[in-house]
């Protein structure tokens, strides 16, 4: 998992941040920030049994730690060292996901990111266009350089989703950790700012704008999980 964890007091405040009530908008979803009314749509979220192959790190345990979450990434966007954000659908304002993007020191280039997917969501196009909103977001509104992102190992999905954004895998799941001197438990992927060009290109009808019918990851049958 990347650590994402310092303290917002921790960090000077940067003038060009994002503002409070900032919202990032696609053909179907919107990012925008998380706050209270989302604890327990993402708690309801972690609790089903698919969840476990649905987030990048280590989910919370408790509604506590949700709450925690939450109240934190709210202090870190006013303090511009992080953004989290809850991704719904435009029309139905279903809960799509979560996003958690960090900078790395000050220059603001590179950026980590922490995610999850609804199961509801998992293997659809919603979610590739959720995930390469934040490739969109953090690279063109925030200025990033890099992105980089974990996959636990067995999540063939995730891999897929990554792989689908234009990230590329660049250390692999059980390889050494030179710091822990243990097997690495998850992938590091990375996003240049050129391959999220190039993806752009790819994806992009002759609109301009993002065309699910050509991300191709349609699955017929989604699981009948809650939502809400």
């Amino acid at each position: 998992m990347i650590r994402t964890s310092t303290p917002a007091a921790a960090y000077p405040r940067i003038s060009a941040q994002l503002p409070r009530y900032f919202r990032w908008f696609t053909e179907h979803c919107v990012l925008r920030k998380l706050d209270g009314t989302d604890v327990p749509r993402i708690w309801r979220a972690v609790v089903q049994p698919q969840f476990a192959h649905c987030w990048a790190g280590s989910a919370p345990t408790s509604e506590r730690q949700v709450k925690e979450l939450v109240r934190d990434a709210l202090a870190q966007w006013l303090q511009g060292c992080g953004y989290s954000m809850a991704v719904v659908k435009r029309q139905s304002h279903e809960f799509v996901g979560y996003v958690g993007m960090h900078s790395v020191g000050r220059s603001r280039t590179v950026w980590t990111i922490d995610w999850f997917i609804h199961p509801n969501f998992l293997n659809t196009p919603v979610s590739l266009e959720a995930f390469m909103a934040i490739g969109d977001l953090t690279l063109a509104a925030l200025g990033a350089r890099k992105l980089y992102a974990g996959c636990p190992a067995g999540h063939p999905a995730f891999e897929q989703l990554l792989n689908d954004a234009g990230f590329i895998e660049v250390i692999p799941a059980g390889s050494l950790d030179h710091h822990t001197h243990q097997p690495r438990r998850s992938s590091l992927f990375e996003m240049r700012r050129e391959d999220w060009k190039a993806i752009r290109r790819e994806y992009t009808d002759h609109t301009g704008a993002l065309s699910l019918a050509l991300l191709g990851t349609a699955q017929a049958q989604r699981p009948a999980l809650e939502l809400l």
